[in-house]
């Protein structure tokens, strides 16, 4: 038995302001039947070949308010992207009025930055620095 696939699924607390941010920030679109963001609060995402589902919890707690994932431990998830042009990402983010963290070149080799979602999950974009 192999697993083909993985999309994961994240609770938010308004489904139509996260699927806002997506859109807005990383050029999400929603593929799923648009009728079940009204009557089901849930969504599949996708942009490039990189596929998220997203559904509204009513009551859910707020995931930890962090500033950098590098510098602290008070996170359950990073969603880790790989985009073809991390410094176009980058700055399409900023321009699109996010604040992610600075674009950093790490120790092990890797060009990227993080930003955390209208609900505090973190997601971080990275690509090989050679590239």
């Amino acid at each position: 038995m192999k697993l083909k696939n993985l999309i994961p699924m994240l609770n938010v607390n308004n489904i139509k302001n996260s699927l806002t941010f997506y859109d807005k920030a990383l050029g999400f679109q929603v593929v799923s039947d648009p009728a079940a963001v009204d009557e089901w609060k849930w969504a599949t995402i996708l942009s490039g070949d990189t596929e998220l589902m997203l559904s509204e919890s009513e009551g859910r707690p707020a995931l930890p308010q962090m500033i950098d994932p590098h510098k602290s431990v008070d996170w359950s998830a990073i969603y880790y992207f790989y985009p073809d042009d991390v410094e176009q990402l980058y700055r399409h983010v900023r321009e699109a009025g996010y604040s992610p963290t600075p674009l950093e070149t790490t120790f092990y080799g890797m060009k990227e930055f993080s930003l955390q979602d209208p609900d505090g999950h973190v997601l971080s974009f990275g690509q090989d620095a050679e590239t």
